[in-house]
């Protein structure tokens, strides 16, 4: 989508035209976007119209303002409950945001239930309860409606799904072109960041489309904003010029990569569920790959210096704590239900703060997991410091085996050492990954760390709560 504000040179708030209110919605069209955020204004019931038509989808903001006392609340939610019913019928809208970059917003539990009032008066429709819950003036995540929005101009504070939202990135983008003999008199806003000529807005555009929101439409994110269609009397970063006399790039190569989003959101929903985990004995002892006899064939790949050693039983890989690791090359387990890692580790030297034996990657800034030693404890860890830990000062050089379960059905982890149960936690949310199942490390913020230093030996991955009955039979089957 783009955001549409919907001002005009020779009207202000009024189009000059019929013709022109349907003009900006044919330019999405023209432009490969297939959904319009009409920002902060409500429009005729021709626009709509014209939306409906073209089989544009739209998202419908309430419209700001500054509340300080209760009459002045009600009044927006009069007018917002208002601005639903008259435009009901619009098949095109296909959900109502209800506070942008906490313009207006008094406080984060009013937020939470004027999201909920809107949901049960129209649950047809999805419900957007902060765009840009990340930013400005907003009173924060009241964890209520149908989405979590981040505004994101400097792709560093990506939305995620949690476990009852979805994700979207409500604002992005937003680079100025100067274009002179179509601009609003004034100095504009220097907010964006600028480009010289059409050349370098439309390759801008490709870009920064392909590295931030191509893998993320196929993956976490199911719907993004551009800033924005058209310039207006201060912002110059539309697609369009105010006056609609110029557009700003070629709109060939920007429907193409749009195009290529929609697809990959939509191939999203066609993926097949991850199932059957992986199983990684790690017996080749030398080469760099260790293959997975589960039913998915995700072998692992060692990254350079990763090295072999006697195992449990026949070899394990070996790790100094340099960088070295193992990875396959993809997910292998959904970690938004239930799943267990398995693993027989070895220390060689107790790490200063945490190392991790087994773990899979993601665009969080946290793994979804860790199985892992650190602070005085075996821990099976996630997100939010969720921890079933045991304290506990391993003796280097001897195997070890962990199990970590996280079981869905009651939002529980475990922890099981040596066959036996050694903790439990509350798991905490339940985070996506689209990432590669790793051995030896895990992730933060993008990056490697936490490596391990030993060797582990026998990987198991299981796309299930393993019982403390399972747990236990596996480590007398492969103790030595």
């Amino acid at each position: 989508a783009t955001l549409d504000q919907g001002f005009w040179p020779d009207g202000l708030y009024t189009a000059p035209s019929d013709d022109a209110l349907a003009f900006d919605l044919e330019a999405h069209k023209k432009l490969g976007f297939n959904a319009v955020r009409k920002h902060i204004k409500v429009e005729s019931p021709r626009w709509f119209y014209h939306a409906d038509r073209l089989g544009l989808l739209v998202w419908q903001d309430f419209v700001s303002g500054n509340f300080p006392d209760e009459s002045g609340q009600q009044a927006f939610v009069d007018q917002g409950t208002e601005m639903m019913r008259q435009h009901h019928n619009s098949p095109s809208i296909i959900g109502w945001i209800v506070f942008n970059e906490g313009w207006g917003e008094w406080n984060r539990e009013a937020t939470g239930r004027l999201a909920e009032s809107v949901k049960a008066a129209d649950p047809s429709r999805i419900v957007n309860a902060h765009s840009g819950v990340n930013c400005c003036n907003s009173k924060g995540d009241s964890g209520k409606g149908d989405i979590i929005d981040h505004h994101d101009y400097n792709n560093e504070d990506p939305p995620f799904p949690d476990a009852t939202r979805a994700a979207m990135d409500g604002e992005h983008g937003g680079f100025t072109l100067r274009t002179p003999g179509h601009m609003w008199p004034g100095a504009p806003t220097v907010i964006y960041s600028g480009v010289a000529d059409e050349e370098a807005l439309t390759r801008k555009y490709v870009e920064n489309t392909e590295k931030f929101y191509l893998a993320q439409a196929g993956a976490e994110l199911s719907g993004s904003v551009y800033t924005q269609i058209t310039d207006l009397e201060n912002e110059l970063n539309g697609l369009y010029t105010y006056d609609r006399r110029e557009i700003k790039v070629d709109p060939v190569r920007v429907r193409e990569i749009n195009r290529k989003v929609i697809a990959a959101g939509a191939a999203a929903g066609d993926r097949a569920p991850l199932t059957g985990g992986g199983s990684w004995s790690l017996d080749e002892g030398a080469g760099a790959t260790a293959g997975d006899s589960g039913p998915n064939g995700r072998d692992l790949t060692l990254a350079e210096g990763t090295g072999w050693t006697p195992g449990v039983s026949g070899s394990a890989l070996k790790f100094d704590r340099q960088g070295q690791s193992a990875e396959t090359d993809g997910p292998v387990l959904d970690t938004t239900g239930s799943y267990s890692v398995s693993a027989w580790v070895r220390l060689d030297a107790l790490p200063g703060n945490y190392a991790t034996a087994v773990s899979q990657d993601t665009r969080r800034q946290a793994s979804p997991f860790y199985l892992q030693y650190g602070q005085g404890a075996f821990a099976f860890s996630t997100p939010g410091e969720n921890r079933a830990r045991v304290a506990v000062t391993p003796e280097t050089g001897r195997w070890y085996h962990l199990v970590g379960v996280r079981d869905g059905a009651d939002d529980r982890l475990s922890l099981y050492v040596d066959g036996e149960p050694a903790a439990t936690a509350a798991a905490g949310p339940a985070y996506p990954s689209t990432g590669p199942l790793t051995v030896g490390r895990a992730q933060w913020d993008g990056n490697p760390t936490d490596f391990w230093n030993g060797a582990v030996d026998q990987v198991h991955a299981y796309d299930k709560a393993l019982t403390a009955e399972e747990v236990r039979a596996l480590f007398t089957e492969e103790r030595p």
